[in-house]
């Protein structure tokens, strides 16, 4: 018998298997109906957020997809014992300063500049900038300088009195000075974080002043300094994402500039003019930048939220629903922000990175054995040892 007369038996169809009967097409069609339902209530959700007038004005946001967060050397506890300097709470003591004879001042949310005796006893109201006082820095004439969320650049006097050293530079106002050094033959070099947003412009939405340009994510910032001695000032950077801590070199030839909205850290030659990258991928949003008696930089920094990094910076709409939650969703001072301390040389090597320290820092201020920290919301001033 030949091959081909070799009757081959008939399969029943109840016994085809469920491939052959168009199981996968089903399949798939279930998927579709499952990830409809899901996404709907979504979408609306975006359509309703989207159909909301943003709380703030020219938002036109920027995507942009953070890279993994680098790798650096293992990870150091942040030191248990925080200590709390005093039991005095301050609304935001962004940034710490101590003068020569060891007493410390900080600024409040209220423009309250407050002096902290060396030996102790109740803080004083030194100075009222009538803004929010942010970097702070001794000047070589012994005047305290402010960068001033709202106000500019600002010298207070030793009696308290105010005056204001910049509003503009350029033709451009001053709209969110922010961190500041001071170099020894007395020049201020100052960031002012964006012409966009800050306490006057946001109204309502000031108690997260960070937070607009952040979601916003366009570069709107720059880094400007102030001669005190000739009352000259420069725009040395301009289109910077939202600049941030500003720290000189221990040689005073470069500067590191904190970029927030980009996770890296910037250095600016003063000689050039030239920037490099110090860091990028950051493990968080870096804040001020300051450098210790060894010349070491100290970078506070913000830890990452990982559903910001994946869901929402890449996307535009992402940022539109984003603005239009209440900021207290995502600042608040019940659930404070985490953060990490990172310890540098200024050639970009990593000292050390001590992590775990609740709430995040907002400053580092070394002063003898204690680093001083800042904080951004509703906190004692704090400091650790210095390790």
């Amino acid at each position: 018998m030949s091959a081909s007369s070799v009757r081959r038996p008939v399969v029943p169809a109840a016994d085809v298997p469920p491939r052959r009967r168009g199981w996968r097409p089903r399949r798939r069609t279930v998927a579709v109906v499952v990830g409809a339902v899901l996404l709907t209530p979504v979408l609306a959700l975006a359509v309703f957020f989207l159909s909301v007038r943003a709380p703030v004005n020219d938002f036109s946001p920027e995507p942009w997809r953070p890279g993994e967060p680098a790798a650096f050397p293992p990870d150091v506890t942040a030191p248990a014992d925080v200590s709390v300097f005093t039991d005095h709470t301050i609304h935001g003591p962004e940034d710490i300063v101590l003068d020569g004879e060891g007493n410390l001042y900080t600024g409040d949310r209220d423009g309250v500049i407050w002096r902290f005796a060396a030996l102790g006893g109740a803080p004083e109201r030194f100075a009222d900038t009538g803004g929010r006082p942010l970097g702070l820095a001794f000047a070589p004439d012994g005047r305290l300088i402010v960068a001033d969320h709202g106000a500019g650049l600002l010298a207070v006097h030793p009696d308290g009195t105010v005056e204001t050293l910049v509003s503009q530079v350029a033709g451009r106002p001053v709209l969110f000075a922010n961190d500041l050094d001071i170099s020894a033959d007395g020049v201020v070099y100052f960031s002012d974080s964006s012409f966009r947003y800050n306490t006057h412009t946001l109204g309502e939405q000031s108690s997260s002043y960070l937070l607009p340009d952040a979601i916003d994510g366009r570069a709107s910032g720059r880094l400007l300094s102030h001669d005190l001695t000739t009352g000259r000032s420069e725009v040395l950077l301009d289109d910077i994402y939202f600049p941030n801590g500003v720290a000189l070199t221990a040689d005073g030839s470069t500067l590191w500039l904190a970029e927030s909205n980009r996770y890296r850290v910037l250095e600016y030659d003063l000689a050039s003019g030239s920037t490099q990258t110090v860091y990028e991928n950051l493990p968080g949003t870096p804040d001020n930048i300051d450098r210790d008696a060894e010349g070491r930089m100290l970078v506070a920094i913000y830890d990452r939220n990982a559903a910001l990094d994946a869901l929402v910076l890449p996307y535009t709409v992402s940022r539109h629903v984003l603005i239009r939650l209440p900021s207290h969703l995502f600042v608040n001072e019940e659930e404070p922000l985490r953060g990490s301390i990172l310890v540098a040389r200024d050639d970009g090597t990593t000292v050390r990175h001590l992590t775990g320290l609740t709430p995040a820092a907002t400053s580092v201020h070394p002063a003898g054995d204690r680093w001083y920290l800042g904080a951004l919301l509703g906190q004692p001033v704090r400091w650790i040892a210095a390790p």
